[in-house]
């Protein structure tokens, strides 16, 4: 049979004794900051995920405000088209009847020269007659 001699007990003793001390000097606290390093890193990658959650809530909410200002500013740029229709309308029928009027007057201030224009040439005429009746009569 296996002969065990005092020489291996004392070897087991002493691993075991070896054991126990790196367990509670080196293991124990290694473990322990290997533990807290992953617990940082968990707690410190919730908040990144939370940070990147808010985040893209607000991007998506600033997204949300830029489409609602430029559906704003379309319907202002509309209204402020249609306004710029209108006063250019209104304008351009003030304008027509303006003229008209302007033209109304001018015709009749043209009428009565005509009219002036044409007694004067009557007269003239009368006179011219006069006088060629004297030069050949």
């Amino acid at each position: 049979m296996l002969d065990l001699n005092s020489s291996l007990l004392w070897i087991f003793f002493m691993v075991s004794a070896l054991y126990l001390v790196l367990t509670h000097i080196f293991f124990k606290p290694m473990e322990k900051i290997i533990n807290e390093r992953e617990s940082k890193v968990a707690a410190d990658n919730q908040r990144l995920q939370k940070l990147t959650e808010q985040v893209e809530t607000h991007t998506r909410d600033l997204e949300n405000q830029m489409d609602q200002a430029r559906l704003e500013a379309s319907r202002i740029r509309e209204e402020w088209s249609k306004k710029g229709i209108d006063v250019r309308a209104r304008n351009l029928s003030e304008a027509k009847e303006q003229a008209a009027r302007i033209m109304v007057e001018k015709m009749a201030a043209l009428e009565k020269e005509v009219a002036v224009a044409e007694k004067l040439l009557e007269k003239e005429i009368v006179v011219f007659s006069e006088k060629i009746k004297k030069a050949y009569l």
